[in-house]
């Protein structure tokens, strides 16, 4: 059974509830869309979930019934807010959460195994009423009735929502074909360009998401460690790398939607100065992997807020000759350098799983292998365009 996202909405509204905010998920199909699209609730795109329910607190306080929708990955990034600031003060949220990596489905992706685990038990660690939702609109109806009574005593409620659950309400295309754009790099050309700049000693760190299947579509080699999950922590990951190891040269391969969700990342690196980190962000002003839905760097200058925060040399691109002259402006100076480009939200039908190949572990060792064996010069990375 499936519950179309503008049912969904219609039966929260239904129970007054005005305010929207959240991190995407696939699992929630075009819901974020449908929200944007709503005149009668007030949606706002949180760069991330801690910041998502501090925006629903603060449309509480001010009389708005909210609603905040998040992956089970995201409940460790609303923690802090969740005990310290809903429950200490008695300000009641919906929590609408995407399930991944649940024990009874079939298996998931390896990033999503322990949280999909351990959801429940951390729920109830935290004194969090919920409720499975079983697909059904009268099913859903009679949840919102379960967290009413739980709202009424200034008590947050959670509902969990199921893979395939949610179907589109309007026919808003989810993980379909690209959107017009005005950018005529894709994720796949841009890496290829970046590809052939490196060295094989080059380290690089990818982002979780189509970056890294790109990346390892396009260049699988040891020197690359893929990010599993952990959304917006690539560039600390790399910077602390390019800490450790001055005489390696390591690139962050990084998302506008990771970067938006720890900006303050940006600062630390400037501050830290890594000289031999190279931060390149593939800004395509979505969430692709999880349904295209739009990030707020559309209207942000990221690389603006590079220069501010020390990095050395900052550069923005859009076609490809700036990006090759960017990158290797940059690895032929001292860092840390950021380079940002603008592109298209089109990728490969059927872009692998690094997981098809290698374990998280797996990646792990032989990253760590090629960090202390580095390859000579006249040893070569494995061709552009192949996955070893």
């Amino acid at each position: 059974m499936t519950l179309s996202t503008t049912t969904l909405l219609g039966l929260l509204k239904q129970q007054k509830y005005a305010f929207f905010s959240g991190v995407p998920c696939s699992n929630f199909a075009d819901l974020f869309q449908q929200v944007a699209l709503d005149n009668d609730m007030m949606s706002v795109p949180a760069a991330s979930e801690g910041s998502a329910l501090s925006f629903a607190v603060g449309a509480a306080l001010a009389g708005q019934r909210s609603v905040v929708a998040l992956q089970n990955s995201g409940l460790g990034n609303i923690i802090n807010p969740l005990t310290s600031l809903v429950q200490i003060n008695c300000i009641p949220t919906l929590l609408l959460i995407s399930v991944r990596g649940h024990t009874d489905e079939p298996e998931d992706e390896p990033q999503h195994r322990i949280m999909g685990a351990k959801t429940h038990a951390l729920l109830d660690q935290l004194a969090i009423p919920w409720s499975e939702f079983d697909g059904t609109p009268q099913g859903f109806m009679a949840t919102l009735l379960k967290a009413e009574e739980a709202i009424e005593r200034s008590v947050s409620f959670a509902i969990l929502v199921r893979k395939g659950q949610l179907s589109t309400g309007l026919g808003v295309v989810v993980n379909g074909e690209q959107r017009e754009s005005d950018y005529p790099l894709s994720v796949g050309c841009a890496l290829e360009i970046v590809s052939e700049s490196l060295r094989p000693t080059d380290l690089i760190v990818s982002t979780t998401g189509f970056i890294s299947r790109e990346l390892f579509r396009l260049s699988d080699r040891p020197e690359n460690f893929y990010m599993q999950g952990s959304l917006g922590h690539c560039s600390a990951v790399a910077a602390g790398i390019a800490l450790a190891h001055p005489s390696r040269r390591v690139v962050a391969l990084d998302g506008d939607g990771a970067v938006l969700m720890h900006m303050g990342v940006l600062s630390t690196i400037g501050h830290a100065s890594p000289r031999n980190l190279l931060h390149v962000v593939l800004d395509n002003e979505g969430y692709v992997s999880t349904g295209g839905q739009k990030s707020t760097s559309v209207t942000s200058s990221l690389e603006a807020v590079a220069v501010a925060c020390g990095y050395r040399a900052v550069s923005r691109c859009v076609t490809g000759a700036e990006l090759g002259e960017a990158v290797a402006r940059s690895l032929s100076t001292e860092g840390p350098h950021f380079v940002l480009c603008k592109v298209n939200q089109s990728h490969s039908r059927s872009l692998p799983r690094v997981t098809s190949q290698h374990s998280p572990e797996e990646n792990k060792r032989a990253f760590q292998i090629a960090l202390t064996q580095p390859r000579t010069f006249h040893q070569q990375a494995a061709p552009v365009g192949v996955a070893r």
